[in-house]
This record gives C-alpha cells, structure tokens and sequence, in this order.
C-alpha cells in the first residue's frame, strides 16, 4: 500500500526522497517491489487450476486392454508343450480377437496326437489277437512323432504369424494346412498297413483273419479313426478360414481388440 501511495504521489515521493529523516532512497523502492513480486508468484505454485481439475474429476476413467502386434508376448519362455517346452505359447496375450483361432489351431494339435495315439493302441492290441507284423507298430509309432509335429509346427506358424503380423508366415500356414487337411483325407478313407481307413471294412475277413473279436474290435477301430480323422479335416479347413477371415480383415482400431474394462 506504502509503494502504490507512492506511484500515486510522485511529488510527494520525491520530496520524501530528499527528506534525510525518512532515510528512503529510489533503489529501496525498487528492492521492496520485487520483493513483493517474488513472494506473489511464490505464493501461486503449487497451486492446482480449479477448473481443469473439476473437467477431469468429471470424465468417467477407462482403460483398454488393447496391445500392438506381438507387444508383450514373452517369445523367449518357453512353456508349451507342456511335456516337453519348445515354444512359449500364452493365449492371455493376445488380443481378444485371436484367441478363438489360436485356440482352435490347438485343439487342431491336440486332436492329431490323440489320434495317433489311438491307432498305436489299436495297432498294438490287433498285433496280439490276431499277429499283425511288429513293423506296423514301428509305423504307427513313426506316425505319433511325424503326425503330430507336422500339426505343431503349422499351429506356431499361424500363431506367431498372427501375434507379430507376420504375412509370411500366415501364407506359409495355409499352405502347410491344405496339405495336412488332404493327409488327414487319406487317413480317413485308404486302408495301408496301420493306417485303419474307412475302406478296410470291405477287407475285413482279408485283414484280421476269421477272428470274430479281431474283426469286431477292427470294425470299432475303423470307424473311430475314420470319423476323427474326418473331424480334424473338417478343424483345419475351419482354422484355414479363420487364420485368412482374421488375417485379411484386421480390426481397424485397437480399442475393440480386447474388451475395455472401467478402471
């Protein structure tokens, strides 16, 4: 108040200046304003904007669960399968709309080796009731291991390539699967050794003899084998139209790659 009565005076000021009693010179007004300026500005940090903080209070908070193309996916730990890990598979870390398809391609996997395994156990109980050559275990064994790695590999291929949005390997995928899906024709239908296709049942007498418990457990053998090798067809002509539906249409925003979830 003492320095703006001063501006407002200036003649007042100056003789003032000049009076030795009051002892004020021109710099000790200029010390005690900016002083007063520094202790105004000191005074307003800290200080939150009232309105920007009522605007933000007020807007509803969500988060979305929506990641990049292979972000996150710790490539480097390997978990899967679980008997023997070679690849790191998580299908928590994908994107929502991958994770049916992966998990079909699995499931594609998991069906080949259950089939396989099945016609090791036929193959092996036929060996005993009717004789059958212990070269066909050896192919049926053969068969566990080639099968089933084939479909494996075809799985990583399509779920890496679709995780990193690799083309490559997506194209790579179809093709491999094509040709899993005319095997596992061939396998439902051609008779060969220990390959139990649907078209033994005409040579049933030829093939276990005349054994009745021989033919009535092949006959069971046939059409089991038969009717899953068809079902794995029928999965990975599926996954094929999948992997291209996912791969050719992408989502066109990340938001709706994972569903939001108010935080």
């Amino acid at each position: 108040q003492e320095l703006h009565q001063r501006i407002r005076n200036p003649l007042q000021t100056t003789s003032r200046l000049g009076d030795p009693e009051q002892g004020a010179t021109m710099s000790d007004i200029l010390k005690s304003a900016a002083a007063a300026a520094l202790a105004q500005k000191a005074s307003s940090v800290g200080k939150p904007a009232s309105g920007l903080e009522a605007m933000g209070g007020s807007l509803p908070s969500l988060s979305v669960r929506a990641r990049e193309p292979g972000m996150g996916i710790k490539w480097e730990d390997f978990n899967y399968p679980v008997c023997c890990p070679l690849i790191h598979f998580d299908i928590t870390e994908l994107p929502f709309r991958l994770r049916k398809t992966v998990r079909l391609l699995n499931i594609s996997f998991l069906l080949t080796t259950f089939i396989c395994a099945v016609n090791v156990v036929d193959t092996v109980v036929l060996m005993g009731v009717v004789g059958l050559p212990a070269m066909w275990v050896v192919q049926s064994l053969l068969n566990l291991v080639l099968l089933p790695t084939a479909q494996f590999g075809t799985f990583y291929m399509a779920y890496r390539g679709l995780a990193g949005s690799d083309m490559l390997l997506v194209h790579r995928f179809q093709f491999a699967q094509l040709t899993l899906c005319i095997l596992g024709v061939v396998c439902a239908t051609v008779p060969y050794q220990c390959i139990n296709g649907l078209l033994r049942l005409a040579f049933m007498e030829s093939a276990w003899g005349e054994v009745p418990s021989a033919e009535a457990f092949g006959a069971v053998a046939v059409i089991v084998e038969s009717m899953l090798w068809m079902f794995s067809v029928c999965l990975g002509l599926l996954n094929l139209v999948q992997v291209r539906r996912v791969n050719v249409l992408p989502c066109k925003s990340g938001i709706y790659s994972s569903p939001p979830t108010a935080r």
